[in-house]
């Protein structure tokens, strides 16, 4: 008898993952309350839940009588997935407690000062009043952040006083759980370090660099690959993913974290071990033949990771998300961009959200792959 998976969401960004379940041969469910999403099309069934809800995916597990559960692209649907695992004893993943300090911004800033990690410094606040006072004392810039909450939703970089009092209040109203961080600013350019661990050991990882989007300066629109420099932080990179594994006793699996970098010196943004939004695994799968997306969905179900021996040829690709707020018009791109194009995902207005798609880009040389990422927003137009 087939058996089945619910996957926790059900966006453009769990297309990848309803693709492998699938081609591991289980019965895909997608839950989450917008039915508009992409993947839904593709499971073999929807359910309507609130992954936030952890209660309601837990009783839908449960009625659905799945064999395996599968986190998506949200920090929520990671918790609500480990919460129902560990009550069902499905799978294998990290306890709830270690879940929530990794994804709670507050929990893993505390954690990460007692033990040293190369992160910002910071304090969290449950109080607005408390938060302001704080802020009115600290040395400029410095940043402040939801707890709960990634896409850089109400993160705001504070480079004057006054600003304090608005970036605050922004921060608690986009957090659910109503706290924020108030953390030292680290000046340097953003990338991501993706890997896999088996026995708290790095078997695969990928470094990009990142880019904001043009109108949200906090979210990642664009990411190139290979990351620039990145042998000059490799080894740090490594030892510190390793050792928080080995604090926390991770299970095998996807670890994945943002970082700062100047120089030789690095600052840790966050450790995640949900799936990467807006399709990341695509140009990581190009560029490095790795079956990111499949692995994600075998550590999920308690199978082991699939460490392919020979890596291809060298690449350079980037993945580019396309977001306006005039919604419903056409996009145009340039016929230069489309040599370069080897997949794309685009939606439109399906989604009732400004991102409308992704391009997915391969290139020659890694000067050429700069050169059409910094104009690249000037290659796609949208259409009357």
């Amino acid at each position: 008898m087939q058996q089945k998976i619910l996957i926790v969401g059900g966006s453009h960004s769990e297309i990848p993952l309803v693709r492998a379940a699938k081609a591991l041969g289980f019965y895909v469910i997608t839950t989450g309350n917008q039915p508009q999403g992409l993947a839904h099309r593709e499971s073999d069934e929807y359910r309507p839940v609130d992954y936030a809800d952890r209660e309601a995916v837990c009783r839908l597990a449960e009625e659905l009588e799945i064999d395996h559960i599968c986190f998506g692209a949200h920090d929520l649907s990671m918790i609500s997935t480990v919460y129902t695992a560990q009550k069902l004893g499905l799978g294998s993943f990290d306890t709830l407690e270690t879940t929530l300090l990794l994804h709670h911004k507050d929990r893993f800033k505390r954690f990460a000062a007692s033990h040293r990690l190369a992160t910002p410094a910071a304090k969290d606040f449950s109080s607005e009043e408390k938060a302001l006072e704080y802020a009115s004392a600290r040395p400029l810039p410095f940043v402040v952040k939801p707890v709960d909450l990634g896409g850089g939703k109400g993160i705001r970089i504070v480079r004057r006083h006054e600003e304090a009092g608005e970036a605050i209040r922004e921060a608690f109203r986009f957090s659910k759980t109503g706290n924020i961080v108030i953390e030292a600013y680290f000046e340097g350019s953003l990338h991501s370090f993706s890997t896999f661990i088996v026995d708290r050991k790095i078997v695969f990882s990928h470094a990009d660099d990142e880019y904001p989007c043009r109108d949200n300066p906090y979210g990642v629109c664009t990411s190139t690959a290979p990351a620039t420099d990145f042998e000059a932080v490799e080894k740090k990179l490594r030892e510190e993913t390793e050792r928080v594994a080995q604090l926390l006793g991770l299970e095998d699996g996807l670890l994945h974290l943002q970082y700062l970098q100047n120089g030789e010196d690095i600052a840790v943004v966050e450790f995640t071990r949900r799936m990467p939004g807006d399709m990341y695994n695509v140009p990581v799968e190009r560029l490095t033949g790795f079956p990111y997306a499949e692995n994600v969905v075998r550590s999920c179900c308690g199978m082991p990771i699939r460490v392919p021996s020979v890596r291809p040829k060298e690449k350079y690709v980037s993945r580019h998300c396309i977001v306006s707020r005039d919604r419903g018009k056409r996009f145009e791109t340039d016929a230069k961009l489309e040599t370069y194009i080897f997949d794309r995902c685009i939606w439109g207005d399906a989604q009732n959200m400004d991102k409308q798609g992704i391009l997915f880009l391969e290139y020659g040389t890694f000067g050429e792959m700069r050169r059409m990422t910094s104009a690249i927003d000037t290659l796609i137009r949208l259409k009357d």
